[in-house]
């Protein structure tokens, strides 16, 4: 029989992508948005599990523990709160027992994460079954576009986001809550279009680039460059804008529908963006929001104290701040009111009642109904990224902090007090946070690994920063030791190898290369940024053996099915297309290449040897027409 799970939260779209999720793995679901309404249910109806929000209007999710508990029922209902991160839940997770409820889920959390729970709650055993994606549908005027995309970012959501207004339709590719790219059927965000209004093209240019694209088969963006009119970097430039204006110009909307998709796989070689949902949000309202729609945000906040989020994962998000954006979030302490605040810059009124809907949306700011005192962080990071060095840094810090048990990992021990707990926490939190890292172009699989570092510190500290969990995994730490992980020193030699290995690519040796790249390759057989180089080592070692040929093509198809954006995948399999004497998909290659990576010169000087051999080659039948019609009669 079908577990029942009451669902309690007054965000009605974050109960829509739970109670969707839910039923689809096989649960009945109830939601309320409220708590009285809900107890009064339970009284009635029997339930296995109850998903609370501890801050609920009118009744709390704590008082909901302590009226339940106080109606003694015969079938005793598990519950689970769910909350943001903050001092007073880390106080009633200390509290469990008396609370009496089984497990509390800190925001934000993925729906996997939350299935996970549930089922080590109700004691269920994984059905191994694969269920079909998960499909939400809302309307705007219900959910803004803004507080769509934090729910998204609260529940990590990776699909497809369609937006759609009378005629007019959008499609969001959403990657583990942000927003990374943007099609559009609306003619005016075309790109020719686009840059015809920035004037950087005129009508005609894009005329006859568009008369080009249809001819020859190639993205308009590469025959711009072509022609002279781009050049790579102001293309790379475009997409981005174009994506980023695709984006901005849905929080205009204030009516039309939504649908959400979860899924995994993108269209591949799509030019993404590098922005937070906070940074989009607060774009979006300083260009689109009117007065009428900020005081609709502000309005039920004005008397409130605002306070800077004890989460996080929500707290360090990048906004792009000035600097008297700056100043204004230090205000938001606990002891100031919205009012308050923005009483302190009337000539500047609107600008901080717009960054300040902006951190409300975003979750940055927290809002309280009695002053609290201002609390003191350590907000320094203490991380200072040197590009040239940060894959190596970060690599390092990954290898070594991953398989550290959590008291070595945060740097402390069981007898420290939670004071110090948090500081660190907090320090660690801020300087591994996966938005310091938005706009320096690091791989998927370096994301992807700063990610679970992330998750990682975040349960160092909900472990070891409660009694009763801190003293049941130190209970686990004797009986079972430490998991096993990779490696230090094979992650390290990898590394290692694989810059030996890159620069002596670079220097035409390939035996060598091949040498050191493989070494990469066998430690970390599915690292994309080892796959690509040591593929074209292989191919170097006798490109004219078709064997060898095949190989290097199925590590550098595999390593495209793994991250679509290394621009040297795309350069190296147009290099063994060019070999094998398909020109025309070595050339999509090449304009991909291009697309990821605008400063991939190789690239573009296949695309202009191309062209200059297509000239070539139309030049004799040109000369022969003209000496047949003008040449001199004999005699």
């Amino acid at each position: 029989m079908a577990k029942t799970v009451l669902i309690v939260d007054d965000d009605s779209n974050i109960c829509k992508f739970m109670a969707e999720f839910l039923k689809l793995k096989g649960f009945q679901v109830q939601v309320f948005h409220a708590a009285e309404p809900a107890l009064e249910v339970v009284g009635t109806r029997h339930f296995d599990l109850a998903l609370i929000d501890i801050m609920l209007p009118g009744m709390t999710g704590i008082e909901f523990c302590q009226h339940y508990h106080g109606l003694h029922l015969r079938d005793e209902m598990k519950i689970m709160l769910m909350t943001a991160f903050s001092q007073e839940a880390e106080q009633l997770t200390e509290n469990r027992e008396s609370l009496g409820y089984s497990d509390c889920l800190f925001k934000p959390f993925t729906l996997s994460e939350l299935h996970r729970r549930i089922n080590t709650i109700l004691d269920l055993t994984p059905t191994g079954e694969i269920q079909p994606a998960i499909e939400v549908q809302g309307s705007l005027e219900e959910t803004s576009f803004a507080k769509l995309l934090n729910n998204l970012y609260t529940l990590k959501g990776t699909g497809l986001l369609q937006v759609e207004r009378a005629n007019r339709k959008k499609v969001i590719y959403i990657r583990q809550g942000y927003p990374i790219f943007a099609r559009s059927n609306l003619v005016k965000e075309c790109l020719g279009q686009m840059l015809v209004e920035q004037g950087l093209i005129s009508v005609e240019q894009c005329q006859e680039s568009l008369e080009l694209v249809k001819q020859t088969g190639r993205l308009q963006g590469t025959v711009l460059i072509e022609m002279g009119l781009l050049t790579p970097h102001q293309l790379h430039d475009e997409l981005r804008r174009q994506v980023t204006e695709k984006l901005l110009e849905l929080f205009a909307w204030t009516d039309g529908s939504y649908q959400f998709i979860q899924g995994k796989d993108f269209k591949k070689g799509v030019t993404g963006i590098d922005l937070s949902p906070a940074a989009l949000t607060y774009q979006g309202i300083r260009r689109h929001y009117s007065a009428a729609r900020l005081n609709q945000v502000l309005a039920p906040f004005r008397k409130r104290f605002l306070v800077q989020s004890e989460n996080p994962h929500y707290r360090f998000q990048e906004i792009g701040f000035t600097s008297r954006d700056e100043k204004i979030y230090a205000l938001c302490r606990g002891n100031l009111t919205l009012e308050e605040i923005v009483g302190r810059y009337p000539l500047a009124k609107t600008d901080t009642e717009q960054l300040l809907a902006a951190l409300l949306i975003s979750e940055m700011l927290d809002n309280r109904k009695v002053a609290v005192a201002p609390s003191i962080q350590d907000d320094e990071a203490l991380l200072s990224p040197d590009a040239q060095n940060l894959r190596k840094q970060l690599l390092e810090d990954y290898s070594h902090m991953i398989q550290q048990d959590f008291f070595s990992l945060l740097g402390v021990s069981p007898e420290d007090s939670k004071a110090k707990m948090r500081k660190v926490y907090f320090a660690l939190a801020k300087r591994y946070h996966p938005d310091r890292f938005l706009q320096h172009g690091l791989s998927e699989e370096l994301k992807t690994k700063l990610n679970e570092l992330f998750q990682r510190i975040g349960e160092a500290y909900e472990t070891v920063s409660n009694p009763t969990s801190c003293m049941a995994y130190q209970e686990k730490l004797k009986n079972k030791g430490n998991p096993k992980r990779p490696k230090v020193e094979d992650i390290l030699r990898a590394e290692t190898a694989f810059q030996k290995g890159r620069h002596l690519l670079r220097s035409n040796h390939y035996a060598e290369a091949y040498r050191q790249l493989k070494i990469a390759f066998d430690i970390s057989p599915e690292e994309p940024e080892y796959m690509t180089p040591y593929a074209y080592a292989v191919l170097k070692t006798d490109p004219e053996k078709p064997a060898v040929r095949l190989k290097a093509k199925q590590i550098l198809q595999q390593s495209l099915m793994l991250n679509s954006e290394l621009d040297l995948t795309h350069l190296y399999l147009g290099y063994l297309l060019k070999l094998e004497g398909r020109e025309k998909e070595a050339e999509k290659r090449f304009e991909l290449a291009l697309q990821c990576n605008p400063d991939c010169t190789e690239a573009l000087r296949e695309l202009r040897l191309s062209n200059l051999r297509k000239e070539r080659e139309k030049k004799p039948k040109t000369k022969g027409l003209f000496d047949k019609v003008f040449r001199k009669p004999s005699g």
